[in-house]
């Protein structure tokens, strides 16, 4: 968690980098600190050309037509959760 002054920092961080996306900043009922989040898209075009075979694998195998991944809290890859058609 991050102090009012700290979150401004990651603002003007996050401001300077000229990331495109969501930044969202979360505080808790009651509480002085808050949380600064990153939420962006990755276009396969812009990955490394390993990772676009692989993540073009994954989606074909798992049929997935939107998805969201998740680490557990020791930063290991743990589950995905998708859409897509049932027929």
């Amino acid at each position: 968690m991050k102090t009012r002054e700290e979150i401004h920092k990651v603002v003007d961080k996050w401001w300077a980098q000229d990331m495109v996306g969501n930044l969202i900043i979360y505080r808790a009922p009651h509480t002085n600190e808050a949380e600064a989040i990153v939420e962006r898209v990755i276009k396969k075009r812009e990955m490394p050309i390993e990772v676009q075979a692989a993540f073009e694998m994954f989606m074909d195998e798992l049929g997935v037509e939107r998805g969201e991944v998740v680490r557990d809290k020791d930063g290991n890859p743990d589950r995905v959760k998708l859409t897509k058609r049932f027929e």
